[in-house]
């Protein structure tokens, strides 16, 4: 699909640009463990210093640094930063059929680890930001780019240690990231998805505790392992309490075309059944909206105190992957748990290993409606659904800094839909059509003349 409202030329101008940043950006390897953004953040200096633009590198520890440029309009205005991360997952080449950091451009796509999530839009907003400027920064405002380390395993570097230590360099009014913009085509419709908040973690660990003794008399009480695999399947098979103040109501409607399912999904009492039923009609369907209704438990490690083979062990740890709506934490959590195991009888305990609380902006803003009218431009009739990422992204610190932020993820596609974008992010063989970045690069800049008019 073309880009409508802006001319060939100007595409062209656009996606060589992006194009040739994006490859150049692949080439630099920032996996995370160890990160090494630093790299990264030197090169976008100097890409930057070469257009007449200078930012700082900020940030610790020394390998691992962030780069942050402020472009100033013309005239007084609100401030909009535009986000997104340096860092990619590790790679392992032999599953790939390009090397991973080598930023190959061919069929019409950028090839590499980082070409979907995001070094994409750490380009775009560049390029974005580079035009702005060379067309003589007429907007009111300012707008802030940044270009973070760690978001991938989110420590104390990146986002977190920005917001916490220079705050001055990217406190806003409106903040624009990752984690929104993949498109799915609904009845004939174009439906983009708008990230205005996510769920929180509090993964945790259960330790479930059993009496040793010899493997060789299976009947005998007291066996931590399958006392463990009761507590899976009683986690897999437990229900939570449905929580529908974040539900995206519209959404479900678009995806649902059965009347009396859609209405039975939009019902707190019979909303667990109809999703099953779903999952049974529709598993693709099922498995975007179930996350929206509350809690979720993903057993994903297990472990052994004993390593021998004929020995019961005196405990097993079944370490839970949960994902919380927003606003709500490790309390509810622990509620939930204790309902969901209530039966099982043997001795377990929990502790909670990495919370993070999800938070939301408004589903309606001043920032919304201009990525509406930006999209309606070049791409008219497109639906925009407002709806939380289950997921995580480095919005979440600066919601958590600055209550007052509208935090919003979305990084347009134009090219190719959710049916082939969304098995590309952390997989091998990660790319991005040249017609989707440089469309990502359009749209920002389209965005900032928008909202900062």
């Amino acid at each position: 699909m073309d880009i409508a409202g802006i001319d060939a030329q100007a595409v062209a101008e656009v996606q060589k640009e992006v194009v040739d940043l994006l490859a150049d950006l692949i080439r630099i390897d920032t996996s995370n463990p160890p990160g090494n953004e630093t790299q990264a953040a030197l090169f976008l200096d100097k890409w930057f210093r070469a257009r007449g633009l200078e930012g700082e590198i900020v940030g610790e520890p020394a390998h691992r640094k962030n780069f942050v440029l402020r472009l100033e309009g013309t005239r007084p205005g609100p401030t909009l930063l535009l986000l997104a991360h340096m860092d990619v997952v590790p790679a392992e080449p032999p599953a790939w059929s390009v090397p991973p950091f080598a930023g190959v451009v061919r069929d019409d796509h950028v090839w590499g680890r980082g070409a979907d999530d995001i070094k994409n839009l750490v380009a775009a907003h560049a390029v974005a930001v580079s035009r702005l400027a060379a067309s003589g920064r007429d907007f009111a405002g300012t707008v802030i780019y940044a270009a973070t380390a760690d978001e991938e395993e989110g420590t104390d570097c990146g986002a977190r240690w920005l917001v916490r230590n220079r705050p001055d360099l990217v406190k806003s009014d409106y903040l624009l990231n990752e984690g929104g913009g993949e498109f799915d085509v609904i009845r004939g419709e174009r439906v983009y998805e708008l990230n205005t908040g996510e769920k929180g973690t509090a993964q945790f660990r259960l330790t479930v505790h059993g009496e040793a003794g010899h493997a060789s008399v299976p009947l005998r009480k007291g066996n931590a392992v399958v006392a463990a695999a009761q507590i899976i399947q009683a986690l897999h098979e437990y229900d939570p309490e449905v929580h529908m103040e974040h539900l995206p109501v519209d959404y479900v409607r678009m995806l649902v075309d059965d009347a009396d399912l859609c209405e039975r999904l939009l019902d707190p009492v019979t909303a667990r059944a109809a999703l099953r039923e779903l999952h049974e009609r529709d598993d693709q369907t099922a498995r975007l909206l179930e996350p929206h209704y509350g809690v979720t438990f993903s057993p994903t490690i297990v472990h052994s105190s004993s390593e021998a083979i004929n020995v019961f062990p005196e405990k097993v740890e079944v370490t839970v992957d949960c994902r919380t709506l927003a606003g709500r934490g490790e309390d509810e959590v622990r509620a939930e748990v204790d309902r969901a195991l209530a039966g099982i009888e043997a001795p377990w305990d929990l502790e909670f290993v990495g919370s993070v609380m999800g938070n939301a902006s408004p589903d309606s803003s001043p920032l919304g409606d201009a990525i509406d009218r930006v999209m309606q431009r070049h791409v008219p009739g497109a639906k925009i659904v407002g709806l939380h990422c289950v997921g995580f992204t480095d919005s979440n610190w600066f919601r958590a800094a600055f209550p007052d932020v509208v935090a919003y993820g979305f990084g347009p596609y134009i090219e190719e839909d959710v049916s082939i974008t969304g098995d590309l992010t952390h997989n091998h063989d990660e790319r991005i059509h040249v017609k989707d970045v440089t469309f990502q690069a359009v749209f920002a800049e389209g965005l900032v003349r928008e909202l900062l008019r």
